[in-house]
């Protein structure tokens, strides 16, 4: 109680990106809607993929905007926007244009909170607890992956698509709520033309590694996201038992983790948890049973669980206050660009050649990933080019 009263915005920006993503995350079911609705893999990655180019969009424009405007009004806008474009699914009947509208105007308001929201609890808190504290917001997003999809899958099969639509658009109330009794943070830090600002940041020697590994990171979690049901469902088996196991799993590690990555390098946390989202992609096709979903979901876990984090604190540890809020944009934006921009090609995959190809062009991806982070952050530092930000 006494950290809540003494970092009040903190807790309550974190309590409402708790919810946000609850209703953010549900919507990972949509695509057993397209298959019902009689859609394929490649309508599947179109669809879900047009949310990806909205919010990588969006964190071009937001970064900037959170930087010069301040975080709160664009926190709340976000989940208002969230809310009323999540909510018009309940008129939804077909795969039409009004479907590929809707999910491009969730990837815009997803982009405004998001960043807003990453932004701001970076301001509440000091360096000396930055990363356990990150942890925890961390694990707001982690923890709705057992409440969001897992109770919205049940809905799905006991009520239909239109309760489902109305429980996953109510978090996005409760996190309006919760934003609009928090202070502003920060605003009016950033001067200077909006593209300057997003260049210079997205290609600086001390990010433009971090946002590829990323990227390649969320490569790895959209092929589940949007693909692993379906593979799933034609083997007999539920996706709710894995997103219960991967925010478990998940959360333990940020809980007992955290503190771990304040105390040591953490170039030496995030590449063999890298090399583990490697291992585990492989391990999914051949996932036919229970006891195989759960052993690959704790192996999945466990490297995203430590990478996805631990990448983000080197961002933030890199960027300065006029710059943090396009650095979390950027960082965000390749975020979304992996987990949903890359569906589009991943379904194609899917459609034409298997699940097993988009299972490894996957772990290809991650290995890509691998390569950059070893090159930038243990070759180039071994030769002594690398300036080490812990």
């Amino acid at each position: 109680m006494e950290f809540i009263r003494e970092y009040k915005d903190f807790s309550l920006i974190t309590l409402g990106n708790f919810f946000f993503q609850c209703g953010f995350t549900s919507f990972f079911l949509l695509p057993l809607f397209v298959k019902d609705l009689g859609g394929d893999a490649a309508s599947i990655g179109y669809v879900m993929g047009v949310f990806g180019i909205a919010s990588v969009s969006t964190a071009l424009v937001s970064g900037f905007l959170i930087d010069r405007y301040g975080q709160r009004l664009f926190m709340l806008l976000g989940s208002a926007l969230m809310f009323l474009f999540s909510i018009l699914y309940l008129f939804i009947s077909d795969i039409n244009a009004e479907m590929y509208a809707l999910r491009l105007l969730q990837g815009i308001a997803f982009g405004l909170f998001f960043t807003s929201a990453a932004t701001a609890v970076s301001y509440t808190i000091p360096r000396s607890i930055r990363h356990s504290c990150l942890t925890t917001f961390g694990i707001t997003t982690i923890a709705c992956f057992s409440i969001g999809p897992f109770f919205g899958e049940i809905l799905i099969e006991k009520f239909g698509y239109h309760t489902f639509f109305l429980y996953a658009s109510s978090f996005q109330l409760f996190a309006f709520i919760l934003c609009f009794f928090t202070a502003e943070t920060s605003r009016g830090v950033l001067t200077g033309h909006i593209f300057q600002g997003f260049r210079k940041v997205l290609f600086s020697d001390r990010f433009s590694v971090l946002f590829l590994t990323n990227l390649m990171i969320a490569v790895g979690l959209g092929s589940l996201v949007h693909f692993f049901h379906v593979h799933l469902k034609e083997q007999g088996l539920q996706m709710g038992i894995f997103f219960v196991i991967y925010a478990v799993v998940a959360i333990l590690i940020r809980v007992f983790g955290g503190r771990f990555s304040d105390a040591i390098e953490r170039r030496k946390i995030a590449l063999p948890a890298l090399f583990m989202m490697v291992v585990s992609m492989p391990i999914a096709f051949f996932v036919d049973s229970y006891t195989h979903l759960i052993l690959f979901s704790l192996v999945f876990s466990i490297g995203y669980g430590f990478a996805y984090p631990t990448v983000n604190t080197m961002v933030i540890d890199r960027a300065h206050p006029g710059e943090r809020g396009t650095a979390v944009g950027i960082f965000n934006m390749a975020y979304g660009t992996g987990i949903n921009s890359s569906a589009i090609i991943l379904g194609l995959i899917v459609r034409d050649y298997g699940f097993f190809s988009m299972y490894l062009t996957t772990a290809m991806f991650l290995v890509a990933g691998c390569v950059i982070f070893t090159y930038k952050y243990y070759i180039t530092a071994i030769m002594g080019e690398e300036v080490a930000v812990e």
